[in-house]
């Protein structure tokens, strides 16, 4: 397949175009309602994406952004996937950064389920296999912890992770590492995969955002912590 100029990609990376992405991601995200433990991906995804469309600043933000975007092999004319979220930095459709979203620790028929194994199967593979992103060496993964708890879907989807490594390109044991992008945000991950046939690493970052606030546990021992410094504090107050 003949692929166009990639010169419009390469400024966008150069130019801060993933950082740029997964900022208007979080921003997005902070202005929508909270997703109940039921809802479906496509739903919380569209008002993702309308979210982003309004937060969108044309200066700040040189790309377009498309919800659903149909993935065609050209040599087969033949869908092979539709991506979630979309950006474009230029003219040439091969050339893309795509955000593929996937619910976590959701509550399916009625039974709370991790979904980690669906992240892995039907997200971050769909990367490595070259079904999304084939022309591209970066995308990204954003999870819906519909529960809340950010730590738990983690350690999950990093199990899962380790468990399939071989089939996503990662060396044993399979990990990831802090996101480069968002050094500081503990929620950013990036995992790094070889591909078939590719030249260079392909770099996953992961997102994972909260639709609930957080657990009854955690808040309790966040309550235990100030509660212990407000006594230390006291304490040396005293003396």
């Amino acid at each position: 397949m003949t692929v166009g100029d990639s010169n419009e990609w390469d400024g966008f990376l150069e130019g801060g175009g993933v950082s740029a992405v997964l900022e208007l991601t979080l921003e997005a995200w902070d202005q929508i309602s909270p997703p109940v433990h039921d809802e479906l991906e496509e739903a919380v995804s569209i008002r993702l994406y309308a979210a982003m469309l309004k937060k969108r600043d044309r200066q700040a933000h040189r790309f377009l952004i498309r919800y659903e975007d149909v993935e065609i092999d050209v040599d087969l004319a033949k869908e092979t996937g539709r991506k979630d979220i979309v950006f474009f930095p230029g003219h040439d459709g091969s050339y893309y950064y795509c955000l593929e979203a996937k619910r976590l620790n959701a509550r399916v028929d009625g039974v709370m389920k991790s979904l980690a194994d669906q992240y892995i199967k039907e997200g971050m593979q769909r990367f490595v296999d070259g079904k999304y992103s084939r022309h591209v060496d970066h995308g990204g993964m954003i999870g819906y912890v519909l529960d809340g708890d950010v730590t738990r879907a983690m350690d999950n989807v990093l199990k899962n992770i380790k468990k399939h490594h071989l089939s996503l390109g990662l060396e044993a044991p399979g990990e990831w590492e802090a996101c480069p992008y968002r050094p500081n945000d503990t929620r950013a991950k990036e995992s790094r995969h070889t591909r078939a046939d590719a030249m260079v690493l392909f770099r996953l970052q992961h997102l994972f955002v909260s639709a609930m606030p957080a657990p009854p546990k955690a808040k309790a021992a966040v309550k235990a912590k100030v509660k212990k410094a407000q006594g230390k504090a006291t304490a040396t107050k005293k003396k």
